[in-house]
């Protein structure tokens, strides 16, 4: 059997072919992929959007996936008392991006911020709670006052300052 370089160039040029084929087949698989993931992050987020849009509710929503087909939702929107039992709500979210989008949502985490001071300041509003023993901060939000007003009946404990013989005295008779 004779040895012909030309054959063995020849098939040499064909495998390398073949990998080039294969190496640009599987970046554009991924390219897809994440495009697909993309346009999927993108359904979600403004399904979640409109369904909290209808029930009257403005937040703000994002969405991301980290293995490929389970999708994370985070859900930002003012302190309110409806979101009490969010995990309810997480079910009917849930559901209706099944419907809509035909896609799982795994979890879903939810950011209430609290605005600042500085952003709700008005004028006159520390003299109109100073009183109250409101927090000139949480004045305009009732549901965080709400939350609050149990804790200004609660007598606030009185701490004093003993000598160092009392404690003393107090040791040698609870050993």
């Amino acid at each position: 059997m004779s040895f012909n370089a030309d054959v063995v160039t020849l098939t040499l040029v064909a495998i390398l072919a073949v990998l080039v084929i294969g190496i640009l087949a599987y970046v554009g698989s991924i390219k897809l992929k994440a495009r697909r993931a993309e346009r999927n992050v993108v359904l979600i987020r403004s399904a979640i959007i409109e369904y909290f849009r209808r029930t009257g509710v403005q937040v703000a929503a994002d969405c991301t996936s980290f293995d490929g087909d389970r999708f994370t939702a985070v859900v930002e929107s003012e302190p309110m008392k409806r979101f009490r039992l969010s995990h309810i709500i997480e079910m009917t979210v849930r559901e209706h991006v099944r419907k809509t989008c035909d896609l799982e949502l795994d979890k879903i985490y939810w950011r209430f911020p609290i605005k600042e001071a500085t952003q709700n300041a008005v004028p006159g509003q520390e003299a109109a709670t100073e009183g109250t023993g409101q927090n000139p901060e949480h004045a305009s939000d009732d549901y965080i006052n709400e939350g609050l007003e149990h804790y200004r009946h609660i007598p606030k404990p009185e701490v004093t300052e003993l000598p160092w013989e009392s404690f003393e005295e107090f040791a040698k008779k609870n050993p």
